[in-house]
């Protein structure tokens, strides 16, 4: 008889066990789903943001002055060759002894802003005049390196270009991901970090300006 309700209990633990590895196999299954989702919507985001830039035309900027793809094949032949740039899909690619640098990006951004208009109330800054304060303070911040000062200027430069037509939605996807973008390179910086302080104040006033939600 006792051996019959020692058989009962182990047949009772073992079962008790399956149902445990079950549902721990179906916790982690449901929590691989949402990875999936997650990972999935950042990707078509991301395509959606490579459109916008493929319908882009190319500036390149050569001593300040800026000349369009076609002027400058014309003038390819004059260009140093030990700087190579490569046109994909919209981007800049330049690398060798003349690779663009952080001042090379910083003027194509601050060449964009310089499209939008200025504020119609002097005493109310609008989009060219917040995101031109995002971009000083971005290029600033001591606490980011070279190449997430270049990613996040990147940002700023497509929500100029969201600027230009906020109600295009195209552009409301890219300007989407920008924002989230520049929220997550905040968000790696100490909370004293002088980007940290004026993105809280800038990001929510362009947000609301470019109709983003």
């Amino acid at each position: 008889m006792q051996s019959d309700e020692s058989l009962t209990r182990i047949i009772q633990a073992y079962e008790q066990i399956i149902k445990d590895l079950e549902a721990k196999h179906k916790s982690e299954l449901q929590a691989k789903d949402r990875d999936i989702d997650f990972y999935r919507q950042k990707s078509l985001e991301l395509n959606e943001l490579l459109k916008v830039l493929a319908t882009r035309p190319v500036n390149v900027i050569i001593n300040n002055e800026v000349k369009s793809t076609s002027e400058s094949k014309a003038m390819s032949d004059q260009i140093d060759q030990s700087r190579k740039i490569e046109i994909t899909g919209g981007t800049v690619n330049a690398s060798g002894a003349g690779a663009l640098s952080l001042g090379d990006i910083s003027g194509t951004v601050a060449n964009t802003i310089n499209q939008l208009s200025d504020s119609a109330k002097p005493d109310e800054p609008g989009i060219k005049e917040l995101l031109t304060e995002l971009q000083t303070a971005i290029e600033a911040e001591t606490d980011l390196s070279d190449d997430d000062k270049a990613e996040a200027l990147e940002q700023v430069k497509t929500l100029a270009e969201v600027g230009k037509n906020p109600q295009e939605s195209t552009l409301q996807k890219a300007g989407k991901t920008a924002m989230k973008i520049l929220k997550g390179t905040i968000a790696g910086l100490p909370s004293a970090a002088t980007l940290v302080e004026a993105c809280s104040k800038l990001l929510p006033a362009i947000a609301s300006l470019l109709l983003l939600p």
